[in-house]
């Protein structure tokens, strides 16, 4: 046997043996994910959990153990690397399990440099106990390789590892298009574990039916009570609704960021806000739609959207409007499972959720017409008698989508460039729906309403055309002012107009709704990470996220975590290449992202 062919097979083996090692030390995920869900998902969790542990385990190997023993096949070179790469995967995971079980997240770069001098002490204790094993593991596997192999059992089991990997992620794939709670609740256990998701696919190609999976998925929920690690609100809710109850109108327009309500380009908006309130340095919580949603909804950080999406808990502000029995109104120009997820989250506890916009207008901006079509129809057939919450959900502007022939509202000079261009259509997408937004206030005052009906005008997020000139373009690239900015106007009756100048943000909103609609007499901090925005409060910093990274929003700089990594900028959105971290700060944003798991 060749040195080289020896060291492969050698370094495949070791592998193996460190996935059953990582299995071991990770069985903490297992007991945790066990404890918390009454319904386990015994099939899928430990062919996931195979799966996965052996992914991680050979995942040095291919990376940088087969480059060497390929140019260098020496063992004295290779053992010895594979031993320090097997031990510092172990100390990792040690360390990871035991952040994980008392804070609820996973290490990441920004975790390693606000850790305490005594935790990375522990953590070069783990590495240097993991070297004493691992150098076993290796002479151990050594000796085994040393003569050619006799049986196939070393196939055998690859294809066994394989077979565990494929499947969790078909499994998980299948899962969440039929709205399986404990399988999908799985996913956050296990470090680094990015699943198969492609749910439109199945629903296209019909293996599932995603309106009944869904309601299927809402009554075993209902049926089963609160499930999983989340604690919900911290405390039970004390409401006393004085006098009659008012409607609630929330109206959204996709990407619209606060400097696009102006007179030329929203003119409708921008009347209404001047007899209403408008909050001048309003932030959402996110730079998605996703993330955007989630905290105008619950009022918290995004992070959480994974841990609240798979047990589909919706927002204590949802719930009340169910137990006061309000009429629900809910209507999305886009799918509501499409990114967003507000099937899973914000509108999940809703029976006969309307799912998407089927209109008889092209285009984006045809659903947009569409939806406020149904919402007068739906208007004309509620009862009188019962108060309502209507959400109006618009996305031509984020689609760049004004109907054809729509006037352009900047203009665009010749040879402009792509980003000028599309900014001009923003413009004019913004202008199309503000007028269908006019059109919908009107209705509500001929119907004399509009007196008796709390109406919030938002945005998801924002949007960015390169005007910094560092290339940070549409939504979800950037925590700049472009992207994070947002309207908000809010005409309350009994309230009169005014202008709010101090920062507020998405997770006011569920605060103001809870406490001046429903009269809870709940801290906000039982169930939201912000205040009510008639209070005198201004956020310091705020929990910014997107799909996979977070961010620290301070007035002066904004801190952005990503997996691996992360980066600091000014308030004008410019790289710092010498700053320290804020770590008071992140400590206490760190809190506030695990305070309301178990």
């Amino acid at each position: 046997m060749s040195s080289r062919r020896r060291l492969l097979r050698w370094a495949s083996w070791f592998a193996v043996a460190n996935a059953a090692l990582l299995a071991t030390i990770g069985l903490r995920y297992l007991w945790l994910y066990v404890r918390l869900t009454p319904s386990v998902a015994w099939g899928y969790v430990p062919v996931a959990y195979v799966g996965h542990v052996t992914a991680l385990a050979y995942l040095p190997g291919l990376l940088l153990l087969m480059p060497v023993i390929l140019l260098c096949p020496r063992p004295r070179v290779v053992v010895p690397l594979g031993v320090a790469l097997g031990a510092a995967g172990a100390g990792l995971l040690m360390l990871d399990s035991l952040v994980f079980a008392e804070n609820r997240y996973h290490l990441n770069a920004l975790t390693f440099m606000l850790l305490a001098p005594q935790t990375w002490g522990f953590l070069a204790l783990y590495v240097g106990v993991g070297v004493a094993i691992e150098a076993m593991l290796a002479s151990w596997v050594w000796q085994r390789t040393a003569q050619p192999p006799g049986r196939r059992i070393g196939r055998y089991l690859a294809v066994g590892l394989a077979a565990c990997f494929v499947a969790g992620h078909l499994v998980h794939a299948w899962a969440e298009a039929r709205y399986d709670v404990p399988v999908v609740s799985f996913t956050r256990y296990l470090p680094l574990y990015y699943p198969l998701r492609n749910a439109g696919l199945l629903a296209k190609v019909g293996l599932v039916d995603r309106n009944r999976a869904r309601e299927q998925s809402l009554v075993a929920t209902l049926g089963a009570g609160p499930v999983g690690e989340l604690q919900y609100p911290l405390a039970p809710l004390r409401c006393e609704p004085q006098g009659p109850r008012l409607n609630v109108l929330l109206v959204v327009i996709d990407a619209m960021r606060a400097d696009a309500l102006t007179d030329a380009s929203a003119p409708r908006l921008a009347a209404f806000a001047r007899g209403a309130i408008q909050f001048d340095r309003h932030w959402s919580g996110g730079n998605s739609s996703r993330a955007g949603m989630f905290s105008l909804f619950y009022s918290l950080p995004a992070t959480y959207w994974d841990a609240f999406a798979q047990v589909a808990r919706s927002p204590v502000l949802m719930d009340l409007f169910r137990r006061y029995d309000y009429q629900l109104g809910l209507f999305a120009s886009s799918p509501v499972y499409d990114g967003v997820g507000l099937d899973r989250t914000a509108l999940a506890g809703v029976p006969d959720l309307r799912l998407r916009t089927v209109s008889p207008y092209p285009g984006s901006s045809g659903k947009d017409r569409g939806l406020t079509e149904e919402w007068y129809a739906w208007l004309d057939r509620r009862d009188p008698a019962r108060p309502f919450f209507g959400f109006l959900y618009y996305n031509a502007v984020v689609a760049l989508e004004p109907p054809d022939d729509y006037p352009a509202m900047a203009p665009v000079p010749q040879g402009a460039s792509r980003e000028v261009r599309r900014y001009s259509r923003y413009l004019s997408a913004v202008h199309y729906v503000d007028g269908l937004v006019g059109q919908v206030l009107d209705d509500l005052e001929r119907r004399k309403l509009l007196g008796s009906t709390v109406v919030l005008v938002t945005s998801d997020h924002g949007m960015e055309f390169d005007e910094s000139g560092q290339g940070f373009t549409g939504h979800g690239t950037s925590y700049s002012n472009y992207q994070m900015h947002t309207p908000l106007v809010v005409s309350w009756p009994g309230r009169p107009p005014g202008r709010v100048t101090r920062r507020t943000s998405h997770n006011d909103v569920a605060p103001t709704l809870v406490g001046g609609l429903f009269g809870c007499a709940n801290p906000p901090a039982d169930y939201a990470s912000g205040r009510d925005l008639f209070s005198d409060g201004q956020w310091d910093w705020l929990i910014a996220a997107s799909y996979s990274e977070f961010a620290l929003i301070e007035p002066e700089r904004v801190t952005i975590v990503y997996p691996a990594s992360y980066e600091i900028r000014d308030r004008d959105y410019r790289l710092v290449t010498h700053s320290t971290l804020p770590r008071e700060d992140l400590r206490a944003a760190q809190k506030e992202m695990s305070r309301f798991y178990r």
